[in-house]
């Protein structure tokens, strides 16, 4: 328990993650007391805040990463626009999916420049495609003509979730816990959309949704800044 306080205190030291942590905090209150019209300005604020930490941290990443993870934070903040409007959400949904594909190639850069490449864990492989397909048959009823767009992005999830399990050696590199804790809660979140929306409303959804994508986007920028530094 230290442990994770240490660790969350070290991320409060940047005074970007704390303007991000108290803008989370306030789109969350809005969404709770149901005052859309103002997360107008908390919402899209995110990521921009996000984006701004990400470019000035000074770690010694190459150019190229870099510019693959500012385009995965762009294309989350139009997605987050998108998403304000109901009758965007495929557009939303593709700004995601570009998004899950910058994230993908970043950490499979990462993979094949962090030597001894890791092996694939296939019993983590096996659970997360089972959940996978589980979850996609659940839903199978009540997607219509969402089924095929819905099943891309399923898809692309699962591949990212996967992209950040195999580049990371867990044991020396600190940095992966967070990535992976990204990944696992943007799948979570992007779950609790689909059932939300496609199967039954659920109790504080909304909140729910924020408050794992908010921790989601930061667990993998974080990380992957802290996997630079180290």
């Amino acid at each position: 328990m230290l442990i994770l306080y240490l660790q969350f205190y070290s991320m409060l030291k940047s005074k970007w993650l704390i303007i991000y942590f108290i803008t989370l905090l306030a789109d969350l209150i809005l969404i709770g007391l149901q005052m859309e019209p103002y997360r107008y300005a908390t919402k899209p604020l995110l990521m921009l805040i996000l984006a701004v930490y990400f470019l000035s941290a000074r770690t010694p990443m190459p150019q190229n990463r870099r510019l693959i993870m500012f385009a995965a934070l762009l294309f989350s903040f139009a997605g987050d626009v998108l998403l304000l409007f109901n009758n965007l959400f495929l557009p939303g949904l593709i700004a995601f999916l570009c998004a899950h594909i910058c994230y993908i190639v970043f950490f499979l850069k990462i993979r094949y420049t962090n030597p001894p490449v890791v092996l694939c864990r296939y019993p983590l492989i096996f659970l997360n495609a089972a959940l996978l397909i589980g979850f996609i048959m659940f839903m199978l009823p009540y997607l219509g003509s969402m089924l095929i767009p819905v099943m891309v992005y399923c898809t692309v999830i699962f591949i990212m979730v996967q992209s950040v399990l195999h580049c990371f050696h867990f044991r020396t590199q600190p940095a992966a816990w967070y990535c992976m804790t990204g990944a696992v809660l943007f799948m979570i979140s992007d779950s609790l959309i689909a059932v939300d929306k496609f199967y039954h409303p659920l109790p504080a959804g909304g909140i729910w949704v924020m408050l794992t994508y908010g921790l989601a986007q930061c667990g993998l920028v974080y990380g992957s800044i802290k996997y630079f530094s180290s």
